[in-house]
């Protein structure tokens, strides 16, 4: 279109925002220059726009005050059918599905209730502190010294992990990082767990890396399958499998290891899926505080320790695989705010991530032991797995329900679950995979008591 028409098009652009009710009545509209300088634009293409809406009766003018916009009520022409409808978009959006469920038990939750916010504000406050200056410059790639350090201490002293700072390497959640870790380990072809986290395999088919499936059982991966293909890297969540809730006994720890060691390309993510809650029985040490030849990639998250929404995971890198990474010709800007990473520093420098950390473990063991409680008596219906350790774990029907009909009886009990087969498409029997950590323990009874309703008989 010609330039002559520009301020046509301004107008109509213009007008459909104010029918549109992207400008209010009232809400005054930018200065002729402001808008000029905007748009790159002459005044007289805007002075020829305003006048179009100033004789429709869109805007009016105030003497020394600017344009405003008319009361759009009052205009005749619009189409109400046009208009955006905030409060019915608002209405939509909390009338979905789940407002439907009076209990959930939903995965990936935390009980925010005892959650030390008042400890996290002032934190919160500290980090917006003028002395804080430098944290409004461009990060360090690898994330802010300060958070590096933490962690270091909080592996060491948690897990086992012994590592350097400069050997972490902060990303905004496990995705990133495994995209990441595609670049270092180049041409790499992966072992994954069968069923396995999804995000894992929806990275490798959408880079287009090679990758075998290894079934899992209740001891961990099933080691004789690395045998049968040359590939080698193990992707693993030994801690607590996702989603069977299995734990990798020391074992097959040690004999993973053991066959990483045999080639000088072969590596193990350890994903550490869960490890911060485990409820009965001896801890079990990390892969990677077993490994004598720097061959154990760890990666971990804070989003089940602090809260989903903190967006803050972290890897380590052995050291061998740190020249490659600061070899890369590209590498990605760091994507976590830097403030937030000084805040989780000094939570963690303080104690207090520890001391929240404790009591969110007695927490949720005393909900997860609750739950195996009250479900006892139905042993013989309900079969439990995966409960040694994290915030979910799996229940077996074995009274003759099929899904549906425990799907329809949940639905009925406005409970929602869910089926196991949702991440393993092979499963056979009636499974389901279910989150408690999110479930207030004065709410627990009444969950427990949907649940049971649901899938006993």
């Amino acid at each position: 279109m010609s330039k002559s028409h520009l301020y046509i098009d301004l107008y109509k652009n213009l007008k459909t925002q104010i029918i549109e009710g992207q400008y209010k009545s009232g809400d005054k509209f930018p200065s002729k220059r402001a808008l000029g300088q905007h748009l790159s634009v002459s005044n007289t293409t805007i002075e020829h726009a305003y006048q179009f809406l100033l004789d429709e009766g869109y805007i009016y003018s105030k003497p020394r005050s600017g344009y405003f916009v008319s009361d759009i009520e009052t205009l005749p022409i619009i189409n109400r059918k046009t208009q955006f409808n905030t409060d019915e978009y608002l209405s939509s959006q909390n009338n979905n599905h789940d407002a439907y469920y009076k209990y959930a038990f939903n995965l990936s939750e935390i009980d925010t209730d005892y959650f030390p916010i008042q400890q996290f504000r002032k934190y919160a406050r500290d980090a917006f502190e003028i002395n804080q200056l430098q944290l409004l410059q461009h990060a360090n790639p690898k994330g802010e010294w300060s958070l590096r350090q933490e962690i270091a201490h909080y592996l060491f002293n948690s897990r086992g992990v012994s590592c350097h700072p400069e050997q972490i390497i902060i990303g905004s959640s496990t995705e990133q990082l495994i995209n990441l870790l595609t670049d270092i380990l180049n041409k790499a072809q992966f072992f994954i767990e069968n069923p396995s986290y999804p995000p894992i395999k929806q990275v490798l088919e959408k880079r287009q890396i090679p990758y075998m499936q290894v079934p899992v059982n209740q001891t961990g991966l099933e080691l004789n399958y690395l045998k049968t293909a040359n590939h080698n890297i193990a992707y693993v969540t030994p801690s607590h499998q996702f989603p069977t809730g299995y734990v990798m006994n020391l074992k097959k720890r040690t004999q993973l290891i053991t066959w990483a060691h045999e080639c000088d390309n072969r590596y193990i993510i350890e994903d550490d899926y869960d490890s911060e809650f485990r409820y009965f029985g001896k801890p079990i040490p990390a892969l990677q505080s077993l490994d004598t030849k720097d061959k154990v990639i760890y990666i971990s998250t804070f989003s089940k320790s602090l809260f989903p929404s903190c967006r803050i995971a972290y890897l380590v890198l052995p050291k061998k695989l740190l020249s490659q990474y600061n070899n890369l010709a590209h590498k990605e800007g760091n994507t976590v705010p830097a403030h937030l990473q000084k805040i989780v520093a000094s939570f963690m420098e303080s104690g207090s991530f520890e001391r929240h950390l404790n009591k969110m473990r007695k927490l949720y063991r005393r909900k997860l032991k609750f739950i195996i409680e009250a479900l006892k008596p139905y042993e013989d219906q309900l079969e439990i797995e995966g409960a040694l350790a994290g915030m979910h774990f799996n229940l077996t029907v074995k009274n003759g329900l099929s899904i549906k009909e425990c799907l329809k009886n949940a639905e009925m009990n406005k409970l929602k679950i869910t089926p196991f087969n949702q991440y393993d498409a092979t499963q056979q029997s009636v499974k389901f995979i279910l989150g408690f950590g999110g479930i207030p323990f004065s709410e627990l009874e009444a969950h427990t008591n949907a649940l049971i309703d649901s899938l006993c008989v």
